[in-house]
């Protein structure tokens, strides 16, 4: 009986081993696993800072947009503003024209044409 006693100690401390080892491989991929958990929590926090570095982007944008709408509207004011300037000095140089008599040439109506008119009216 002894000596399968020692056999059984044998191969119980041969499975020992063995579970050793497979603790030991268990402990690796623990430590790679940990490893590349921070990895992925140092990409995890690169992104969000890019998040938040992009929406700052954005909203600048939305500012700058706002800013540019501004002027837009600013200058389609002028623009109405100059139309209004434009419209007034028509209907002066329009008044101006009514009111100012055209002469008549004295001999109408005239047999000459215009260019040959001893009274020139023009």
């Amino acid at each position: 009986m002894g000596h399968w006693a020692w056999r059984i100690a044998n191969e119980s401390l041969i499975l020992a081993d063995e579970s050793l080892i497979l603790a030991d491989e268990s402990l690796i991929l623990a430590d790679e696993s940990l490893i590349l958990a921070d990895e992925s929590l140092i990409l995890v926090n690169e992104s969000l800072i890019l998040a938040d570095e992009s929406l700052i982007l954005a909203d600048e944008s939305l500012i700058l947009a706002d800013e540019s709408l501004i002027l837009v509207n600013e200058s389609l004011i002028l623009a109405d503003e100059c139309l209004i300037l434009v419209n007034e000095s028509l209907i002066l140089v329009n008044e101006s024209l009514n009111s100012t008599p055209v002469p008549q040439c004295p001999n109408a109506p005239c047999p000459m044409p215009n260019a040959q008119c001893p009274m020139p009216i023009f």
